[in-house]
């Protein structure tokens, strides 16, 4: 039989085995009829009579602010890089997800929380209009080595003005691609749908090299890009040249968040 504080841990934070994202939310009675964190912050330490423990990177249900009554809805939450509390956005691991998707797709998300997955631009706005946010971007080069990109102010507009990109507040590696290639203050660019400002195409529908470019926050269809096709692109351009990335996660916490 199980104890009552066992069910609320399996409810809180139980990966399930259908992580598909579609921020199509549960409906607003669920939130009274299941336990939920207000974001990845509330994920701090957990204490036991074994002692001090983390809770595990996982999949968990958080609160959505958006809309006409409170839903909720799942998040991968990153408990261990520095200091935990970070909502991953965007994963890139194995190319098994395909990234060349329309307008509709890119608002609502899609792939697997436990793999591949674009979170959606509806839940990443929600997200991000309720205090201040910042963004961490962890990748890896194909030789191995790890590094990240950080910023201290992450926001994205409402669909009304086409998920406009604010970031900055750049730290940590020497070269901040999203100011060398104009990327703040962009309109976010699908195939089937052209707000970026290279004349005369779309750098979303664009190819590059034979490959597809996906939807991407584009100036002029500038390379710092982690939504191109696995492998042939997701690149950055750092210490004065272009690397491509096989790993490459996104993920956003709250300025105030109590780590």
């Amino acid at each position: 039989m199980l104890h009552a504080g066992t069910i609320l841990l399996l409810l809180i934070g139980v990966v399930t085995a259908t992580n598909d994202v579609n921020n199509a939310v549960v409906g607003c009675a669920a939130v009274q009829d299941n336990p939920i964190i207000e974001n990845c912050c509330n994920l701090g330490y957990r204490y036991s009579t074994f002692g001090q423990t983390f809770n595990k990177p996982a999949v968990y249900t958080i609160k959505n602010f958006c809309g006409k009554c409170q839903s909720v809805q799942k998040a991968f939450c990153d408990t261990t890089t520095d200091g935990g509390g970070w909502l991953v956005i965007q994963r890139r691991q194995d190319g098994s997800i395909d990234f060349n998707r329309d307008w509709v797709d890119y608002e609502d998300g899609f792939g697997s929380l436990t793999g591949e997955f674009w979170y959606g631009l509806r839940a990443i706005h929600c997200l991000t209009n309720q205090g201040h946010w910042e963004l961490r971007v962890d990748f890896k080069f194909t030789n191995g080595t790890k590094s990240h990109l950080s910023y201290s102010n992450f926001r994205i507009g409402p669909a009304t003005e086409r998920y406009r990109l604010t970031i900055s507040g750049f730290y940590g590696i020497t070269d901040d691609p999203f100011h060398s290639h104009s990327l703040n203050g962009m309109k976010f660019t699908t195939k089937d749908q052209d707000n970026d400002k290279a004349s005369n195409n779309n750098c979303a529908a664009n190819s590059w090299h034979g490959h597809n470019s996906g939807g991407w926050w584009y100036s002029d269809c500038a390379h710092i890009h982690f939504n191109h096709q696995y492998k042939h692109g997701q690149s950055i351009h750092l210490y004065g040249r272009w690397y491509s990335l096989p790993l490459i996660e996104m993920k956003i916490r709250p300025k105030d968040c109590n780590i």
